[in-house]
């Protein structure tokens, strides 16, 4: 009996790399998850669709690895964020190893924010651009045009059907982008504490500001943890929100400080859609603490 087990599993798995041999689709590599399901929301099953920053990893310091960066350059579309460390240094010139290979920059003619904001006092640094466009409604709406532009470029054939599904993913993104405005209209308090900055194109189209723990990247020092709870305790704030990757103790301490709690979130979670809503469900329960 225990063979004849083996042998069915063997069967299986055998079936399953069949199917993946046998998938003749043209390939698209995006960067992150979330780009997957917005890329398959308008191409439809068009592609194949790979994505290099795992589940669980922090895409703030992946590295791809060869194998993946040979998988890119064999790819038809290459979706990027545009300002994730490893698309700006390691991946940076792949398509020059590749004659078809259509490098995408989603976040084109979007209004980025900086990285990060140092306020001096009497004059303000901005530092780097801050990566984080798939966390909010309108600058998807550009992710979503830009996305579809390429597809129609690469695939003019089913232009018609890469615009039917455009057209229906924006009717959700609209809608999706009404309720959060509605819902974050009415708020006992405008001010959030997170440990990474994940959430500023979020705040910036719902009037919200968000507080970062974290400090250049890295943990914060002393100093700047005081800082942190002070202007907490100032704005009356409480709980931290953390994304699932990060390190959390620096958060835990802040909370633990404020008498308030750690509150996670994943970001980089597939389904696009659920993560916005269970991101905007917390921030909500947050701000009306």
């Amino acid at each position: 009996m225990r063979y004849v087990k083996m042998l069915s599993v063997i069967v299986i798995m055998l079936a399953a790399c069949s199917q993946r041999d046998f998938d003749d689709r043209p390939v698209i590599t995006t960067s992150i998850l979330p780009q997957k399901f917005i890329v398959e929301r308008i191409a439809g099953e068009q592609f194949r669709i790979n994505v290099l920053v795992p589940p669980g990893a922090n895409h703030e310091t992946y590295e791809p690895t060869p194998v993946q960066m040979q998988d890119v350059a064999k790819s038809l579309i290459y979706f990027r964020i545009g300002f994730l460390d490893f698309e700006r240094t390691i991946l940076q010139d792949i398509s020059r190893g590749s004659d078809n290979l259509l490098v995408i920059d989603t976040a084109e003619g979007m209004d980025m924010l900086a990285a990060e904001i140092v306020d001096h006092g009497d004059h303000v640094h901005l530092y780097g651009v801050d990566p984080h466009i798939w966390l909010s409604p309108p600058a998807v709406r550009v992710q979503a045009d830009n996305i579809t532009g390429a597809l129609i470029e690469a695939d003019p054939g089913n232009r018609d059907y890469y615009l039917d599904n455009y057209s229906r993913f924006v009717a959700e993104l609209d809608h999706l982008h009404e309720s959060f405005t509605e819902k974050f209209s009415d708020v006992k308090r405008r001010t959030f504490l997170i440990f990474h900055p994940a959430l500023g194109y979020f705040a910036r189209d719902y009037n919200l500001i968000q507080i970062s723990i974290e400090e250049e990247g890295k943990n914060p020092s002393a100093a700047n943890m005081k800082r942190i709870v002070d202007l907490a305790r100032k704005e009356d704030l409480r709980d931290v929100l953390i994304q699932m990757e990060f390190e959390r103790e620096s958060a835990r301490a802040v909370a633990r400080e404020l008498g308030g709690e750690v509150v996670e979130i994943n970001p980089l979670a597939e389904n696009w859609l659920e993560t916005m809503k269970d991101i905007a469900g917390k921030l909500f329960t947050i701000l009306n603490k």
